[in-house]
C-alpha cells in the first residue's frame, strides 16, 4: 500500500498517536469552490493594487475568513522567496486580529501597539523618530511601550517600520470591531485614518470580518475610489452546483479524517448543513471535535453520537442565521440593480436605449473630421477684418 492514499490521508497515520492524527486533520486545508474564488480575487487585488488603500473581505462567521488568510499570508511569503528583487529586511504579509474593545471605544493606541508587536520589528530602534519617547526594546530584544507614548508616536513608528520593511499587505482580521465607536462621525474619521496610513506607507490594508463591516468603504467619495470589497459566501443548499459543491467538500473531509474505516459524512449532508449553515469553517470545527472525540475513544470510525455532541444547539443557529441573512439581504441590496438605473439617470442616459447608443457611437465613428471653419458672408458694406489694399485696383472681371 502507497504511503499517501490517492483520495485521502497518508495510511502511515494510522499509526501515530492521537495528537499527531488530530492535528494533520486541524490543518488540513480544502480547496473549496468558494475558497478558491474568493482567494484568487483577494490574491490579485494584493499583488496588483492599482491605486487601490484598502481591501475589505466580507462574510458570515465561520465561513472560513481564518484559513483564508493563512493561505494568502503563505502565498507572500513564497511570492517573496522566489522574487530576486527581495531585500533582506523585507516582510511579505503582517497580519493581526483587531481587539475587541473593553470600554466599548476603539483605541487606535490599543491598535497600533498590537500592530508593532505582530510586526516583530527587529530595528524598531532605528525608527522611533520625532524624539518618539516610551518606546525601546528590552535587553532580549522584545518590543517595550510605555503608557507614555501616544496613538500619533506609535503611528509615526508604524508608518517608518512599513516604509522599510516594505509588506505586500498588512492584514486585520475581525476587522467589525473597528465599528466599535460613539459617534458615526467619528467613525468615517477611522476609515481616513486606515486609508491615510496605507497612502503614507504604501501598504495595502485588508480588512477581513464580518457583514458588519458593509458600506465602510461608501463612507465618502475618497474611499470608494481607493478601496475594493470582496464577499466571502456561504453555500446555499437551494442551489444546485452549490449542493453539488457541499456534498463534495463532505466527500474531501470524510476521505482525510485519519481513522481506519471511512465515515459516510456525504450521506448526511442535509444534517451538516443545518448545523454548519452552509459555512465551512462551522463545518470544520464541528468535525475537528467530533474527531478528536473518536480518537479518545480508540474508534476505527465517524459515527453520529459523536458529531452530535458537539453540534451547535438549533436556537444559537436560530440566532446565527438571522444575523448572516440581514447580511446578505443588505449585499444584495448594495449590488441591487436599481443603483445602475438611478446612476444612469444622474449621468443623463437612462432614456437611451441600447440601439440608440450603438447608433451614437456609430455616427460618432464615422462622421468625417472636422475641418477648418467656413468664413462667414461679409454684409454689405462691411469692412474687412484686414486693411484696405494701397494702390492700383486690380482690372475688374468683365
Amino acid at each position: 500500500m502507497s504511503d499517501q492514499s490517492p483520495q485521502g490521508f497518508p495510511r502511515t497515520l494510522l499509526q501515530q498517536p492521537i495528537e499527531v492524527r488530530r492535528h494533520y486533520f486541524e490543518t488540513k486545508v480544502v480547496a473549496h469552490h468558494h475558497l478558491k474564488q474568493v482567494y484568487e480575487d483577494l490574491l490579485h487585488a494584493v499583488r496588483y493594487p492599482a491605486g487601490t488603500s484598502l481591501i475589505c473581505v466580507v462574510g458570515p462567521t465561520g465561513v472560513g475568513k481564518t484559513t483564508l488568510l493563512q493561505r494568502l499570508v503563505k502565498q507572500l511569503v513564497e511570492d517573496a522567496a522566489h522574487d530576486p528583487a527581495t531585500t533582506p529586511g523585507h516582510i511579505p504579509a503582517i497580519l493581526m486580529e483587531a481587539a475587541s474593545p473593553d470600554t466599548g471605544n476603539f483605541s487606535w493606541k490599543d491598535y497600533f501597539t498590537r500592530a508593532l508587536i505582530v510586526a516583530n520589528e527587529p530595528m524598531v530602534a532605528d525608527k522611533i523618530i520625532y524624539n518618539v519617547r516610551g518606546i525601546h526594546q528590552d535587553g532580549q530584544g522584545q518590543l517595550v511601550i510605555d503608557r507614555t507614548a501616544t496613538a500619533l508616536d506609535l503611528r509615526r513608528v508604524l508608518e517608518t517600520c512599513f516604509q522599510h520593511r516594505h509588506p505586500r499587505a498588512f492584514i486585520v482580521d475581525e476587522a467589525q470591531h473597528l465599528k466599535k465607536m460613539t459617534s458615526g462621525r467619528r467613525f468615517l474619521d477611522q476609515m481616513d485614518t486606515l486609508k491615510s496610513l496605507a497612502n503614507m506607507s504604501s501598504t495595502v490594508h485588508v480588512l477581513v470580518g464580518t457583514y458588519d463591516l458593509l458600506g465602510l468603504m461608501n463612507l465618502n467619495a475618497q474611499l470608494a475610489r481607493r478601496s475594493v470589497e470582496i464577499h466571502f459566501p456561504r453555500y446555499h443548499l437551494d442551489q444546485p452546483e452549490e449542493l453539488k459543491e457541499f456534498k463534495k467538500l463532505l466527500r474531501t473531509f470524510q476521505r482525510h479524517l485519519p481513522l481506519a474505516k471511512e465515515p459516510d459524512l456525504e450521506g448526511r449532508y442535509a444534517y451538516f448543513y443545518e448545523r454548519s449553515l452552509g459555512c465551512t469553517g462551522m463545518l470544520k470545527t464541528l468535525l475537528n471535535k467530533a474527531l478528536g472525540a473518536a480518537l479518545e475513544q480508540q474508534e476505527q470510525t465517524l459515527v453520529p453520537k459523536r458529531w452530535e455532541a458537539f453540534a451547535e444547539p438549533p436556537h444559537k443557529l436560530k440566532e446565527m442565521l438571522r444575523e448572516i441573512r440581514d447580511g446578505e439581504k443588505r449585499l444584495q441590496e448594495q449590488e441591487s440593480e436599481s443603483h445602475l438605473h438611478e446612476l444612469r439617470e444622474m449621468l443623463g442616459l437612462e432614456g437611451l436605449s441600447p440601439k440608440d447608443e450603438v447608433r451614437a457611437e456609430e455616427v460618432t465613428s464615422s462622421s468625417p473630421p472636422a475641418g477648418p471653419a467656413k468664413k462667414k458672408g461679409k454684409r454689405v458694406g462691411q469692412r474687412g477684418p484686414k486693411r484696405d489694399h494701397v494702390g492700383k485696383e486690380a482690372p475688374s472681371a468683365l
